[in-house]
């Protein structure tokens, strides 16, 4: 096997010999990269589960620790190619590089990400906290901001996915008075998104969550009823009282105890183990009423009304709880930092990948020139001169994302709240992201689709805007 022997080429001086190999491993890592780009995409711009967060944030790392190796692979095999070393000095060279580069890229991302969380203030904490609650609103549709308009095409659009990723990061950066305003919206929309979150509309969740436990307890008084009609036909004699107290335990109730014959319906399903049944379906407090009785109109009026109120109610508390409450140490400092990692993962993790899809297209560009003996000057030049007209030509192609006033603000207050111009190198890079999304998930996501990868998340929608047609995973 002459793979990776660069001593056979000590005679002819050849100095390329490494360059197809490289170019293959960086195509394979750039499959790889982009569509793990385009489930990035996907899982950011949405409001995923833990699960997914957590599986996206594994893969990236994996894939951002395989692209440091694979930097470094490169320098190693050009350096070998060039001194002409043996096989078994590349295997050991690359061995070595690959057990130190890859925990240390993998937990040094994690790290970084742990660092960012445990300098963030209390403030930023109870911030990132209402971020994602503006972020899950405008996801559901539940909440329209002023300044934007985000239907659904436009939020399940690529440009529209980028920004929702980067949206609270952004919104960290916004001023107090903002903050107020957009507070207010949270709070009108916290009703829709409390519905949301325990079922749906009231309807809904009468109809799936409500039907099922009062048909139940439909049977078990039909069941009664013929228990009552043969106690009564019995004559009412100690034997049969015993009798019908032992069917109602086992066939009714699971309680030995005494109902009286005659019972109404609505008066069998307000026994306490009737009520105990439904509370327990529904997770209704002890101290909302609940019976199977009720209209479809009762259970909303009466149920679910009282319930969603206390759930606003609460989550509406949280956005009042002062800064200081969230620091390391305090009350809400575990809750602060789940946000505050939910805001940076997402943002952190898309920068990563389109930073390593970026640097990985330059290198197997180049690596592709450098093999066909293009001197390699001219082959930084020419991949240089089209990376950066690629780069420029997104920049001046705005979309409705970026045209809007609302990201115009945010790009404002990001600026001013920024020192040494960092807002302006930052918002450009954002405007970039979410122009560049239009043109490379297609891409990206036909490649992920190709190869059939989901990267451990669950299968989603990917419904390219306006066309209905949801894609396989």
């Amino acid at each position: 096997m002459k793979l990776l022997d660069f001593e056979r080429y000590r005679e002819t001086r050849e100095k390329r010999a490494y360059a197809p190999l490289m170019l293959v491993l960086t195509a394979l890592y750039l499959v790889f990269e982009l569509a793990f780009n385009a489930r990035l995409l996907d899982i950011t711009g949405s409001f995923a589960t833990r699960r997914d967060v957590d599986a996206i944030e594994f893969y990236g790392r994996l894939i951002s620790s395989l692209a440091l190796t694979l930097a470094f692979w490169g320098m190693i095999l050009r350096r070998a190619n060039a001194t002409y070393q043996a096989r078994p000095n590349v295997i050991r060279a690359l061995f070595l590089s690959t057990i130190i580069l890859m925990p240390a890229a993998y937990y040094g991302e994690k790290a970084l990400l742990n660092r960012i969380v445990a300098h963030s203030t209390g403030e930023q904490r109870r911030d990132a906290m209402f971020l994602q609650y503006i972020k899950r609103d405008i996801v559901h549709n539940e909440m329209d901001p002023q300044k934007i308009r985000l239907d659904a095409e436009t939020r399940q659009s690529p440009a529209g996915k980028a920004f929702l990723s980067i949206l609270p990061l952004m919104g960290l950066s916004v001023s107090e008075g903002a903050k107020q305003q957009a507070e207010a919206a949270v709070k009108e929309a916290m009703a829709k998104t409390v519905r949301h979150d325990t079922g749906g509309t009231d309807g809904h969740v009468f109809n799936e969550q409500f039907a099922g436990p009062a048909i139940q307890i439909r049977a078990r008084f039909n069941r009664y009823e013929d228990l009552a009609t043969t106690y009564l036909r019995n004559g009412r004699s100690s034997v049969a009282r015993m009798a019908y107290m032992n069917a109602l335990g086992r066939d009714v109730t699971g309680e030995r105890e005494f109902i009286p014959p005659g019972l109404s319906f609505a008066a069998f399903a307000n026994l306490p183990p009737c009520v105990a049944m439904m509370r327990q379906a529904l997770h209704v407090p002890d101290d909302i009423p609940i019976s199977a009785n009720m209209t479809a109109e009762q259970f909303a009026s009466e149920v679910r009304t009282p319930m969603v109120t206390r759930e606003v109610e609460r989550r509406i508390s949280e956005l009042d709880f002062p800064a200081d409450t969230f620091v390391d140490g305090q009350e809400h400092a575990q809750i602060g930092r789940e946000a505050m990692e939910a805001v940076i993962a997402p943002a952190l993790a898309l920068v990563f990948s389109v930073l390593g899809a970026l640097v990985h297209l330059y290198k197997s560009t180049f690596y592709l020139l450098y093999s066909a003996r293009t001197p390699t000057g001219v082959a930084h030049a020419v991949v240089s001169c089209m990376l950066i007209a690629v780069i420029i030509a997104l920049i001046r192609s705005p979309n409705d994302i970026t045209r809007s006033d609302l990201f115009s603000s945010l790009e404002t207050q990001v600026n001013a709240a920024s020192p040494w111009g960092l807002g302006h190198v930052l918002n450009t890079s954002i405007r970039w992201m979410i122009q560049a999304q239009p043109h490379l998930y297609p891409l990206n996501e036909a490649d992920r689709r190709l190869l059939h990868l989901t990267f451990g998340t669950r299968d989603i929608d990917t419904t390219e805007a306006g066309t209905g047609v949801k894609a396989p995973a």
